[in-house]
């Protein structure tokens, strides 16, 4: 853990502060109207830093993590997100920024570092961050190879890993729609993880994908998913709906 700015440390708590009460006011609503199943809770670590890393079934997906998780935990989205025009799109981004969403411009190269380095930052001030390391939906309900930026984040700073398998979130918002259906889902959290023989090789890329395809194997035992055998292509599940 690198020594932090107090001031950074001031501000990070009252902006986690302030995201606590929306996260609770949101779940409330949230579990009143869905009824999701939710498992698992307890293994989210009471302290310290920890990372999130759940399949990706829906747009709607990390919103439902932001709220269910009882900590509150920053997740990494697409930037263009924020700072649409128009008051759907104020909206939208008062939203987001509200869950913590952090930007991400997905163009393959300097926005994903940034984000990942935003990330480090906030795991390095005890914060949680949530990533889904497809990176994309899954187009076919299967899931897809992770990219091994949760994998890198522990190694980084040590914090675990906790898996995470949503099972119908597909069903509550269907790709290229704007409303929620009023429909059940699940939403499993597993035993943290933690880098053991991978812990200080962060900059060997095959400890990376050793450890993010154990982080895999563990959401696919949480969701019941067929694994597939590549990586998942950015847009398809929009061009397959």
């Amino acid at each position: 853990m690198s020594d932090a700015d107090p001031r950074m440390n001031s501000a990070l708590g009252e902006v986690m502060a302030g995201r606590e009460i929306t996260r609770k006011i949101l779940s409330g609503l949230a579990v009143a109207y869905f009824r999701p199943r939710i498992t698992g809770t307890a293994h989210i670590p009471k302290s310290g830093p920890f990372v999130v890393a759940a399949n990706h079934l829906s747009f709607s997906d990390h919103i439902f993590l932001s709220v269910f998780v009882p900590r509150p935990v920053y997740f990494v989205g697409k930037a263009e997100r924020l700072g649409r025009k128009g008051l759907r799109g104020r909206v939208s981004g008062w939203f987001f920024e509200q869950v913590g969403m952090i930007p991400v411009r997905r163009d393959g190269g300097r926005g994903g570092v940034a984000a990942l380095e935003t990330s480090r930052e906030l795991l390095e001030q005890g914060a949680g961050v949530g990533i889904h390391p497809e990176g994309t939906r899954s187009p076919d309900g299967r899931l897809y190879r992770g990219q091994t930026g949760a994998a890198w984040l522990s190694l980084t700073t040590g914090a675990p890993v906790v898996p995470c398998g949503l099972v119908g979130t597909e069903r509550v918002q269907r790709p290229g729609r704007l409303l929620l259906k009023r429909t059940s889902f699940e939403v499993h959290f597993g035993e943290p993880l933690t880098p053991g023989e991978y812990a200080g090789r962060e900059k060997q890329s095959f400890s990376r994908r050793q450890y993010t395809d154990r982080i895999m194997r563990e959401i696919g035992a949480l969701s019941g998913q067929e694994l597939a055998p590549g990586f998942a292509v950015k847009g398809a599940a929009l061009a397959a709906k």
